[in-house]
């Protein structure tokens, strides 16, 4: 399951970046997700809720479906 991957590395981008400094929980995800990805939606929402970070065990993710092939983060809300 490549989606927990995908996932870890979300956190980890966020993270580096100084995104994550001071919150306490990451109320939704949003995502662009194309059509030919490959990443199963269900298996990436599953992958977040069970990271071993505690501010994503409630994130919602949304997913923007495309007819590309490419995923994008558009953008992230955090309380």
């Amino acid at each position: 399951m490549h989606e927990f991957s995908i996932a870890l590395e979300i956190v980890d981008t966020l993270q580096l970046n100084g995104y994550l400094e001071g919150v306490k929980s990451v109320s939704e995800v949003k995502l662009n997700l194309g059509k030919y990805s490959g990443v199963d939606k269900n298996y990436l929402a599953f992958a977040f809720q069970n990271l071993n970070d505690e501010r994503f065990k409630d994130v919602l993710l949304d997913f923007i479906l495309n007819d590309g092939d490419e995923i994008t983060i558009r953008e992230i809300l955090v309380d």
